[in-house]
């Protein structure tokens, strides 16, 4: 998996390939700068590029910038680019001061908004078409103020494209938040490595596009960091997806029991057991209520169904968890829990006296999770491998956070949690982000608004506890679909708009996306 890192990190690689490795600065930056350039011109195939404003802070994404404006010339009209220095040329230093003097060796026009003000400025941009945002880079850190502030309060109206240089500046590479005014990006040139706030939101929205180029950093400055942080492919997850020993049988690809439905909800057990089937694997058992079985039934034909113990009133009693717990101890391999549960006292307590006593992985979602509000230290009781689905609001519940600290720096959330509880956990959103008890984070590229329908987190369930069954470990098992998942959902909004896809639509193109990873990794269909 790629490793994603955070600002110091990429500090880190920066000093030691030019202190440690001997790596001269400027020659990391003119390749930098000349990436940032190539693909302002690809990017040109759907913005004009001939007349670009060129916006430079102090330090070496400013740098980056000069460079960039440098070899942009040749494509622009004459006297362009238009090549703005947010302080002035004496302040300068390093690579960055070397190369704004080559600039206006070369004939740029280098102005100091310093010393003239935003007036040229904003004579430019009114006949510019393009603006290249090379002012703030992946260090900065809280709102933008003083002269680069009040820049970006200048580009508030602006409409045409705007490429950013490593991130769109106000927005912070840590998170992905923007705590003031910032600049919203419709292509974002990074160097070596994607860092956290080009796929966190808003972070993520305000990137644009994000084209990652390599600049040469040596593999030896990696050396002595620790990655925690990574964003996943589709070959990683294909090469989950072998083909199937000939020879083989149902019994090889697991059984899963899905514990779910209550009165009015029997659609998402279902959903979730037909989930599992169609992800591989090889035996799948509803349990519902049994006042709720005949529903069952008549809804599914490749799954079994195993009633419960029903409080008469279509919810699971009290008297369940024995019979619960003898068929899990005869034979099944992972436990879904909580789709269309409900939220009876009686049945929460279930909940939470079952997972007390698992000796097999489960998965807990929607209500096997809010049985644990208020009190969500007795799931690190459980001894089996755990894995929880929660979207914010059942996060909310969990840790007693609200949903704007939730949505704040929702990484420090999900691996904190996951950490303290011993346990995987997806934290739903856009992006996902699966967190795993050692302190390891994969953020999900796939999925988006069309994920927002009831249903979708119940088929998500299903194919975690599928994957589960055929022997992946879970946090394996929970990146693997949560990554299927969100694929499933892109090609479903291909073909119907993001508007028309349906929980039971996934299911339908699951089969495909399967195909899909699998024909990179081994090279078949």
């Amino acid at each position: 998996m790629q490793p994603v890192l955070t600002a110091e990190q990429m500090r880190r690689i920066d000093r030691a390939s030019i202190d440690g490795l001997g790596l001269p600065g400027a020659v990391l930056m003119e390749s930098a700068g000349r990436a940032v350039a190539c693909a302002v011109v690809e990017f040109d195939l759907t913005a004009d590029c001939r007349r670009p404003v060129v916006l430079c802070g102090k330090g070496n994404n400013g740098g980056d910038g000069f460079v960039a404006a440098r070899w942009l010339t040749e494509h622009c009209e004459p006297g362009w680019p238009k090549v703005f220095l947010a302080g002035s040329l004496e302040a300068l230093t390093g690579a960055a001061a070397t190369m704004a003097r080559v600039a206006v060796a070369c004939g740029l026009n280098v102005l100091e908004l310093e010393k003239s003000g935003l007036d040229p400025l904003k004579d430019a941009l009114g006949r510019a078409n393009l603006v290249l945002d090379a002012l703030l880079g992946t260090g900065a850190a809280g709102a933008p103020r003083g002269l680069v502030g009040a820049v970006i309060d200048l580009l508030a109206g602006w409409t045409r494209p705007l490429v950013a240089v490593d991130a769109p500046s106000g927005v912070q590479m840590d998170d992905g938040q923007a705590p003031g005014a910032c600049l919203s990006a419709d292509l974002t040139v990074t160097f070596g490595y994607l860092k956290v706030g080009h796929l966190i939101q808003p972070g993520r929205a305000l990137c644009g596009e994000v084209v990652l180029a390599d600049i040469g950093f040596p593999e030896a400055a990696e050396a002595g960091l620790e990655f925690d942080t990574f964003l996943t492919d589709s070959l990683d997850v294909g090469l989950n997806f072998p083909p199937r020993e000939p020879d083989s049988h149902k019994g090889d690809y697991g059984r899963v029991l899905v514990v779910g439905g209550s009165t009015g909800l029997t659609g998402a057990p279902v959903m979730a057991a037909q989930s599992a089937m169609t992800i591989g694997a090889g035996l799948v058992t509803a349990a519902p209520p049994a006042s709720l079985n005949a529903v069952f039934e008549a809804k599914l034909t490749e799954v079994m169904s195993a009633p419960l113990p029903d409080s008469g009133l279509g919810y699971l009693a009290a008297g369940a968890l024995e019979p619960l717990l003898k068929r899990l101890s005869a034979g099944v391999d992972v436990l879904a829990l909580g789709p269309g549960l409900g939220r009876a006292p009686e049945t929460a307590d279930l909940v939470r006296e079952l997972v007390g006593r698992l000796e097999c992985p489960a998965v807990l979602d929607a209500d096997g999770l809010n049985a644990f509000e208020g009190c969500a230290e007795r799931l690190s009781g459980c001894k089996a491998p755990l894995v929880i689905t929660p979207h914010p609001g059942e996060m909310g519940r969990l840790s007693g956070l609200s949903a704007a600290q939730i949505k704040a720096d929702p990484l420090r959330v999900a691996r904190g949690f996951a950490m303290s509880h011993g346990l995987v956990l997806v934290l739903k959103g856009n992006p996902s982000l699966i967190a795993d008890r050692d302190g390891r984070v994969v953020i999900n590229p796939t999925g988006g608004p069309s994920l927002a329908k009831g249903g979708s987190g119940d088929v998500l369930t299903g194919m975690i506890a599928g994957l589960l069954a055929q022997g992946l470990e879970p946090f394996e098992a929970a990146v693997c679909a949560v990554y299927l998942h969100g694929l499933c959902a892109d090609l479903a909004a291909k073909k119907l708009s993001e508007y028309c896809v349906s929980a039971t639509e996934l299911l339908r193109v699951l089969p495909e996306a399967i195909n899909s990873v699998s024909a990179e990794a081994y090279g078949t269909e």
